[in-house]
């Protein structure tokens, strides 16, 4: 998936799990493996943390669609949430929507930041701000989606 603004993007990805070996599979299918890039005016850099449990990674696509609906001023959307997970390196938020077209606040954190603002404990985030329109997050959802589907969370074993 790519999400990428006229300044400011991020292509994260899911690359397997955390420990895609680990007889129990409770264990095996507990976290996904993300990496990526990321850009922005001052430069780029990539990334690669078990930063999404393996029920977490399709809430990206699902906030995603609902930033679409809000973008395209759906009846039944609200404004979306502030899209978190357990770890702390990765957060979404709307920061704001007008003709179909929304601002995605992407806060990234701990494993996640650029090189020249490394950080030891969480809560001081770089972030990006990356203008959207609604088709373009559809499409993302559609890949993340695709991504996801090749690294199940495992709830058949």
């Amino acid at each position: 998936m790519r999400l990428a603004g006229s300044a400011d993007a991020l292509g994260p990805r899911i690359t397997g799990y955390q420990f895609p070996d680990a007889e129990d599979l409770r264990k095996r299918y507990s976290w996904h493996m993300a990496e990526g890039e990321a850009v922005c005016p001052r430069g780029a850099w990539s990334f690669r943390f078990p930063a999404l449990t393996c029920d977490e990674s399709p809430r990206i696509s699902a906030w995603l669609r609902e930033v679409a609906d809000y973008a395209e001023r759906s009846p039944v959307s609200g404004r979306p949430g502030i899209l978190e997970f357990t770890e702390p390196n990765l957060r979404f938020s709307g920061a704001g929507s007008q003709r179909s077209e929304a601002v995605l606040q992407v806060a990234l954190d701990l494993g996640f930041q650029p090189p020249w603002h490394r950080r030891r404990e969480a809560g001081d985030p770089f972030c990006l701000v990356i203008h959207l329109m609604s088709g373009q997050l559809r499409s993302a959802a559609g890949e993340w989606d695709e991504e996801i589907a090749r690294y199940p969370d495992g709830t058949s074993y």
